[in-house]
């Protein structure tokens, strides 16, 4: 069985493949407009603080996502590549 951890828990520089988004259509939707949904490779680049903001890469793509949201974006840690 894999371990599947939110977002949140990834640290610098970690890749992770998205499998779920616990949450209601709207922010389901904010994420897929976000190129975040389940299926899509993601790195975890940085973090300001414990509970701030973290940001992450999508192909060549950087995006920074809330704490609260990345909470809710739930990933399986997976090898660089």
């Amino acid at each position: 069985m894999h371990k599947i951890v939110p977002l949140t828990e990834l640290k610098d520089n970690e890749y992770g493949r998205v499998v779920d988004v616990i949450g209601g259509h709207g922010l389901v939707r904010n994420l897929e407009a976000m190129g975040i949904f389940p299926g899509v490779k993601i790195k975890a680049k940085s973090r300001q603080f414990k509970a701030g903001p973290i940001v992450i890469s999508i192909g060549n793509t950087q995006i920074a996502i809330g704490y609260g949201m990345a909470r809710k974006i739930l990933v399986e840690p997976i090898k660089e590549g």
